[in-house]
């Protein structure tokens, strides 16, 4: 029990810490490709089922050099 509470805080640190993007579409727009249907990879997760589509993907960020 206790390994799992670990485990958990772990992964939510790991989920707020890098940070993520989501996606939401509702209505007939989200079936477009498809009417049922999952995917996930290292660039992220998604999920369509009839009028709805959502997908979660990692958080783009970019880092300035410092001018010398």
């Amino acid at each position: 029990m206790k390994a799992m509470k670990v485990v958990t805080l772990i992964a939510a640190t790991l989920f707020f810490g890098v940070g993520c993007a989501s996606t939401l579409t509702v209505g007939p727009q989200a079936n477009e490709q498809g009417y049922v249907g999952a995917s996930a990879s290292t660039k992220g997760a998604s999920v369509t089922l009839p009028f709805v589509k959502a997908g979660v993907s990692p958080a783009t960020t970019e880092t300035k050099s410092k001018k010398k």
